[in-house]
């Protein structure tokens, strides 16, 4: 009706949603993605608001080399936060009730039939994404949380408060296996539990990796598979399939690691802790798996090992051939 105001529709804002499981590389994705134009690269935005914001963490560093709980970003963010009546507790209570993993069946079910709450969570989850989007002046957020439950509960916002295109990062079982198993690694967060089974891994690699397929792969049109392996060795070719995919140019970050030139962190305050560094290089030598012991290695391969030659990895290789757009190996660029 004329004469009466409308409120505005809401700012879209898209979303690239790194899935899979942790320790994959999704701060190295991210932080290469987020040389893109316009692109802002929030790291494991399922921490928000707990515990980064509530109860709050002293000793949690940010890539601008300040504490969180001082950085002048992460401030302003919180600041505007507070502006939105009950978005913080509403995401509080959204992380207890639908993003852990033993509601996965539940929230899944909820899904299917559009439960309001469920719905609800959704708009909010959008809502902070859009907080972090006008603070940093980006079109285009890229979240590192690898959970599927969240892509997938993202997708519950209507099309026009943006996009959600999901990259399922994906690395060699064994290397998962070695950083889960093995003394703490340089880059991960201090207090973080490493010492599980080794059966408990495997299968953790496994359920991650199966979950991200089963619950984001069949909108095929926002859905990627990559490698981390491939990223590493083969940047030109890896990168080339994501920009075509995410229709962002990242000739400039190819560049820069087929160069070995540093790409600079801004304001990643979760993520690994090669965060702190401030800036980061990218290296081919990571993409070699670790030599697991012999039992180690029979574990894996007899549980996990259709899975792994799915994704195109082989047992009593140290190298994995290039991958296609959704992992299928090529044989284009193989090395030796």
């Amino acid at each position: 009706m004329s004469g009466i105001p409308t409120s505005a529709p809401p700012r879209p804002v898209d979303m690239i949603y790194i899935v899979g499981t942790h320790r994959s590389g999704g701060t190295t994705l991210g932080t290469v993605l987020s040389h893109g134009a316009g692109v802002f690269f929030a790291g494991e935005i399922y921490r928000f608001p707990y515990p980064i914001f509530e109860p709050g963490d002293p000793t949690r560093g940010c890539s601008c080399g300040q504490m969180v709980a001082e950085c002048p970003f992460w401030n302003a963010v919180r600041a505007d936060a507070d502006t939105h009546p009950r978005l913080m507790s509403d995401l509080r209570q959204g992380q207890g009730r639908y993003d852990a993993w033993h509601r996965l069946p539940i929230t899944y079910l909820q899904y299917l039939r559009r439960d309001p709450g469920l719905v609800q969570y959704a708009h909010r989850m959008k809502e902070f994404a859009r907080i972090l989007a006008d603070r940093s002046g980006s079109s285009t957020l890229v979240e590192s949380s690898f959970s599927p439950i969240r892509a997938m509960i993202y997708r519950l916002a209507p099309p026009a408060e943006g996009r959600i295109r999901c990259i399922h990062l994906v690395r060699d079982g064994r290397s998962f296996f070695g950083s889960e198993t093995g003394p703490i690694p340089q880059g991960v967060e201090a207090g973080t539990p490493l010492q599980r089974t080794p059966p408990a891994v495997v299968a953790r690699w496994m359920l991650f990796h199966l979950a991200a397929i089963v619950l984001c792969s069949r909108d095929r049109e926002n859905y990627l598979r990559i490698r981390f392996e491939d990223l590493l060795e083969h940047p030109r070719e890896t990168l080339g399939t994501v920009q075509k995919f995410l229709g962002i140019d990242l000739s400039d970050a190819i560049t820069l690691i087929e160069t070995h030139r540093p790409f600079p962190m801004v304001h990643i305050c979760a993520g690994n802790r090669a965060r702190l560094k401030g800036s980061l290089v990218v290296r081919p030598q990571l993409a070699v798996p670790p030599q697991l012991a012999p039992a180690h290695t029979a574990l894996f391969w007899s549980m996990a090992g259709w899975l792994a030659l799915l994704f195109g990895y082989r047992p009593g290789t140290r190298r994995v051939p290039p991958s296609g757009p959704t992992g299928t190996p090529t044989s284009a660029g193989l090395g030796p």
